[in-house]
């Protein structure tokens, strides 16, 4: 293994608190202490005092350059949090070294061993083995045409270069590969990918990407779940989810990519999951979409209802909801319910207004959806009778008529 160590060090959970408990007790036999002092005191931050025993201060005495007291506290806040790796910049790596007796991270690592996997871990960040490691992935989103499509990704280079390769049928029935290459960045939480695709044989700027991981090393992850924004093939703006799948090697990926196969598991989270900006520059507002010359009918929406639901054996359920004329969010007038989900949209060139809920709380229903011409809006129109289909808090599916009473006010 040839060594590569970086200025910083990075250290697992498991090393880290080692190095935890050395710095501990090298502070309580330096200052003659039985016990430590409250943290704000024990690493020289905040309202300490400096005349009394400190981290800061001591390890100040060690180097030539200011100590920060609240790096060190908030790398051990990152620990507590469950983070898996702890990164020290390369000045605090050497002072904090020195204070332990160590010349170089080799000396630590042979003084403190845990032997297994988690050894193999810190071996690996130190002398950079992920280095040399790529990772292969299954990429899935719902793409062009409306059909989920699959792509491969390889992740190299210790997760800072990415290769996407995807395939779309042609006119003539075969199949045509696109690919695009990135640059990864992993801060905090969330990795940040810029990619460049290839155009008429030159690279140019591609898709954006986001993924959430957590306080996890992504190379330990089975799944990867994140948004994009790009061009697609009709060169639309376009944005959606993705997910990423873990293969075991290359050769695992690659069967994989040659099959039409979507797992079930994948198909459910991202069908539909797209947003497509048409290429177009509107100049009015009427321009902005095919439901734009509507909107004035949408503004008339707001207001308050009261639907009564006609139920099997004669009876009836009341329910009752606000959208509210300056932002169009829906609210329940019941303090008893709570929508989870909400959404009006106007079908039909804007003559019928359609309503979808999802509740929970004191309420007969969990989802319902309901149609009704948009005939309420027009003067002296208040009441109109609609159609409703749902399902109820028994898990039944129902279906019926209901009466709408609306004011717009």
């Amino acid at each position: 293994m040839s060594k590569q160590e970086v200025q910083s060090l990075s250290l697992t959970s498991e090393y880290f608190e080692l190095l935890l408990k050395a710095l501990e007790k090298t502070f309580k036999k330096k200052h003659s202490l039985k016990s430590l002092p409250k943290s704000m005191q024990y690493f020289g931050y905040g309202n300490y005092d400096s005349l009394k025993p400190n981290l800061k201060s001591d390890l100040e005495q060690i180097g030539s350059d200011f100590i920060n007291g609240k790096y060190l506290y908030d790398k051990v806040r990152e620990f507590h949090k469950g983070k898996s790796v702890i990164k020290l910049n390369q000045y605090y790596k050497s002072i904090v070294l020195l204070y332990l007796g160590f010349e170089n991270v080799e000396q630590f690592l042979e003084k403190n061993r845990i032997n297994g996997e988690a050894e193999k871990s810190q071996l690996s960040l130190v002398y950079g083995e992920n280095d040399l490691k790529t990772y292969y992935y299954l990429n899935y989103y719902f793409g062009e045409d409306g059909v989920i499509q699959k792509g491969k990704t390889i992740i190299s280079n210790n997760w800072k270069k990415i290769k996407n390769t995807y395939r779309y049928p042609d006119k003539e029935g075969n199949y045509k590969e696109f690919y695009d290459f990135g640059n990864i960045t992993i801060r905090e939480d969330a990795i940040f990918i810029r990619n460049k695709t290839m155009l008429n044989g030159k690279l140019v700027e591609g898709a954006s990407e986001i993924i959430y991981i957590g306080q996890n090393n992504p190379a330990h992850l089975k799944y990867l779940i994140g948004c994009y924004s790009t061009f697609d093939l009709y060169n639309n703006s376009v944005a959606g989810r993705f997910i990423l799948e873990k293969c075991e090697s290359k050769e695992d990926m690659e069967t994989q990519f040659d099959t039409s196969d979507i797992p079930p598991y994948v198909a459910m989270e991202i069908r539909n999951q797209r947003i497509v900006n048409k290429t177009i520059v509107p100049k009015h507002f009427l321009e902005i979409s095919k439901n734009s010359p509507y909107a004035a009918i949408y503004k008339s929406i707001t207001g308050t209802y009261e639907l009564t639901l006609n139920l099997q054996g004669g009876r009836t359920e009341i329910f009752k909801f606000k959208i509210l004329s300056e932002n169009y969010k829906m609210i329940p007038l019941d303090e008893n319910v709570y929508f989870e989900r909400d959404n009006l949209e106007l079908l039909n060139k804007g003559s019928v207004v359609y309503f979808s809920f999802d509740l929970t709380g004191v309420v007969a229903f969990d989802r319902l959806d309901m149609y009704f011409k948009t005939y309420y809006l027009k003067e002296g129109n208040l009441f109109q009778d609609g159609v409703y289909s749902g399902v109820d808090n028994e898990n039944r599916l129902v279906s019926g008529e209901v009466r709408l009473s609306f004011e717009n006010k």
